[in-house]
């Protein structure tokens, strides 16, 4: 004799954001495709006879751009996925790895001139361009990514480690557009070399 099964009754899955937070995404876009933008309008001073020092401006601006666009389509095409039955509270590997990438970049930056830039501000030598976007040029796609990933590893109720991890990864990040940044508007200005 067969023994009719009762039918399971089934719940739609409710829908939640992607583990992106979206304003996050379009905010440190647009920071970016305005940093973009004072790089270039900073990059007008530079005296015709470095190109050396265009070059690295020019590959910094695209790093920000493409990085910044990114950001801004992932905020944009926003996509809902089903609601997990439960979050796992460790970190997820994008936030390891933004960590990492913002390490990398930050420690970069210092060794390929970082260090020098700092010690001829603080011993009030001439400063030198070069100096300071070095580590942001050579480095730039893992710099860019420690961006990218910073914000996609970002998960609401994904743990304090992760939020950690995330949110550490684009303040590092943020420091080396601020290094760059800083040293652009100085060069462009004509008050470094």
């Amino acid at each position: 004799m067969t023994v009719p099964t009762p039918p399971v009754a089934t719940v739609a899955p409710s829908l939640r954001p992607t583990e992106t937070a979206i304003p996050l995404a379009l905010g440190v876009g647009a920071v970016l495709l305005v940093a973009a933008i004072v790089n270039v309008v900073a990059g007008t001073g530079f005296p015709g006879n470095a190109p050396v020092e265009q070059v690295y401006s020019f590959g910094i601006t695209v790093d920000l751009l493409v990085a910044g666009i990114i950001l801004l389509v992932r905020g944009i095409r926003h996509r809902r996925r089903p609601r997990a039955a439960a979050r796992a509270t460790r970190p997820g590997i994008l936030a390891i790895i933004a960590a990492v990438l913002a390490v990398v970049a930050v420690l970069g930056t210092l060794l390929l001139g970082g260090l020098d830039y700092l010690g001829q501000a603080l011993s009030g030598e001439r400063l030198r361009y070069m100096y300071a976007s070095a580590g942001a040029f050579y480095l730039g796609a893992a710099w860019c990514l420690a961006f990218i990933f910073g914000v996609v590893g970002y998960r609401r109720g994904g743990g304090m480690l992760n939020a950690v991890l995330a949110i550490g990864a684009l303040a590092l990040a943020f420091l080396v557009l601020a290094a760059v940044l800083t040293a652009v508007v100085i060069y462009g200005l004509a008050l470094s070399d």
